[in-house]
């Protein structure tokens, strides 16, 4: 599947409009600050999409033998530094709790031996599910962003953040995430062809969607659009060189 753009463009939006970098002025080049992180959360969801594409588990593999699903996670610290990522492993584990988040948060906190996770960022690959969220919530993870909109387990964190009390229900639980969508057309590439994939699949199962070669050709390019990124912002530079060591020095073993 070639996308719109490929490699040869930036890939996300600032203001709403696409922008090339042969026509940045030097006006745009020094940026907001709200530009400049888009820009950082292209860079990482990037990554994060590129460390799936890594480990890629294909429709050729029976289901019961694959790692798990197509699904990742990233972690980003204050400094905007990457320090750990996980993969889901559901079936090489056997065991339901295994997504990305879980095992990104979890593998991390006992690397470091930290307690929670303020100000740090998660960029994952689809929307968390209500387990993945609460674990975020309770760990204070300051922001989430995604990079697919999931549809039966999405809207986790809103949720959430929901409040029935005007109505004999509840208020807001306690702690809030800030979650944002990834604005790279590659979250936009996998959310239509999912919609389309219900309107035609007769098992409308999103890890079916996600070993398909459709959806493996989403995320490789992805992975070569990060490995040849140009930052828009030179303040950017960086952090996405940072990022691509952090991807080099991958070796998927446990999916994490």
């Amino acid at each position: 599947m070639k996308l719109k753009h490929g490699f040869r463009q930036v890939q996300f939006k600032i203001m709403g409009k696409g922008i090339q970098k042969n026509d940045i002025v030097k006006e745009v080049e020094k940026g907001n600050s709200l530009e400049i992180q888009q820009e950082i959360d292209a860079i990482f969801s990037l990554l994060a999409y590129a460390i799936v594409a890594k480990d890629w588990q294909p429709d050729s593999i029976e289901r019961s033998k694959r790692r798990g699903y197509n699904i990742g996670a990233l972690l980003v610290n204050e400094n905007n530094n990457p320090v750990h990522f996980g993969l889901n492993c559901i079936n090489s584990t056997d065991n339901a709790t295994q997504h990305g988040e879980v095992r990104t948060i979890i593998g991390y906190l006992d690397k470091t031996k930290r307690f929670d996770l303020t100000d740090f960022t998660m960029y994952t690959t689809l929307e968390p599910c209500i387990m993945c969220a609460g674990m975020m919530t309770m760990t204070s993870i300051k922001r989430i962003v995604y990079g697919q909109k999931d549809v039966v387990y999405s809207k986790a964190f809103e949720r959430l953040a929901f409040d029935s009390s005007s109505i004999g229900g509840y208020p807001p639980y306690p702690r809030q995430v800030e979650v944002d969508v990834s604005k790279t057309e590659f979250r936009e590439a996998l959310d239509m062809g999912y919609q389309k994939f219900l309107k035609e699949d007769k098992e409308k199962y999103l890890a079916k969607y996600l070993a398909s070669q459709e959806a493996k050709d989403i995320f490789e390019e992805a992975k070569n659009t990060f490995l040849h990124y140009k930052v828009i912002f030179s303040s950017n530079q960086e952090i996405l060189e940072k990022a691509q060591l952090f991807f080099n020095q991958i070796h998927i073993g446990n999916g994490n």
